[in-house]
């Protein structure tokens, strides 16, 4: 009796060892990644200038519960998908973000693109910074024919893009997670953003910048209103506190930018502006074209959201 009854005690033993043996591990079920993905805001509307399309891409695994960074950029059409843009180029920002975040080069941050005014004009017009028109010497002129608006569409950006971003997502909303990127009259605008707005950008990539202002003949520019350009910039960006990105290749249109862009890297310098708040890049071969900016992407994004 009593052999028996140590057979039966192993045998529930031995039962219990192999059921644990087989069982199933617990997955958490929020263990699953979420992908990037892309949210597009059709015809947002605006006091200040016309409606467009923004387009927000958001990092892998968000969580609202966590904080991120936003880099809103210029050109939005242009930014996420070839297949709806006029050369049928694209940034490949989307693409860039996944890979960097991935690598553990820069911060899992929120992108907001903002369409432009598809008609040159009026792109130009919203791109170009009001403000040095007070720096020019009389019969100077900002682009011909063409009414500087940049005021406007900064506002418009500040008071209505950035509020509802900050509202809909989980954000850092201070200036040090708040940054601005864009290429061409893009870049220009940019730049223009930390003068305005410093208390809001805590600094800006500008790419292949449209340091001259030159339209609609862009190898005829003004000195006078480079002048004021530099000018302005160096009166009114808050060197040390922010951190600035400049580039250029050395094709089409931006073979016209070297003169102008050297002195601005010149005056930046000399005011006492150092490698950790900026950056200067020069890439022979690249033109001015999105195929260009893709390539170099990643260079400054790892500079604004680095860690």
């Amino acid at each position: 009796m009593h052999k028996n009854i140590l057979f039966a005690i192993a045998a529930l033993l031995l039962a219990a060892c192999s059921s644990n043996q087989i069982k199933e591990p617990q997955i958490p079920q929020d263990s699953t990644p979420t992908p990037s993905r892309i949210d597009i805001y059709p015809r947002f509307a605006s006091q200040y200038v016309p409606a467009r399309t923004i387009r927000v891409y958001v990092p892998e695994n968000y969580d609202n519960t966590k904080r991120y960074d936003v880099l809103y950029m210029h050109d939005g059409t242009m930014l996420f998908d070839a297949s709806i843009t006029w050369n049928h180029q694209e940034w490949g920002v989307d693409e860039a973000m996944d890979s960097l975040i991935h690598k553990g080069y820069v911060r899992p941050a929120i992108v907001v693109g903002i369409d432009n005014m598809t008609d040159t004009p009026n792109r130009l017009g919203e791109y170009c910074p009001d403000d040095i028109v007070t720096l020019l010497p009389e019969g100077s002129s900002v682009y011909n024919c063409i009414t500087p608006k940049g005021n406007d569409y900064l506002r418009f950006l500040v008071e209505e893009v950035k509020p509802f971003i900050d509202s809909v997502y989980s954000t850092y909303t201070d200036r040090q997670h708040t940054f601005t990127m864009g290429s061409s009259c893009g870049g220009l605008i940019s730049s223009y953003a930390l003068c305005k707005y410093p208390e809001v950008f805590g600094g800006a990539a500008c790419m292949s910048t449209h340091c001259t202002l030159a339209y609609p003949n862009p190898d005829q520019p003004d000195n006078a209103v480079m002048t004021a350009y530099r000018t302005y910039l160096q009166q009114h960006i808050p060197a040390n506190s922010t951190l600035l990105y400049f580039d250029r290749g050395d094709q089409t249109l931006d073979a016209y930018y070297g003169e102008a862009q050297d002195a601005i890297n010149a005056m930046l310098v000399s005011s006492g502006w150092d490698d950790s708040h900026f950056q200067y890049r020069f890439f022979p071969g690249h033109a001015h074209e999105e195929k260009s900016w893709r390539a170099r992407l990643d260079i400054p994004l790892r500079f604004l959201l680095g860690k």
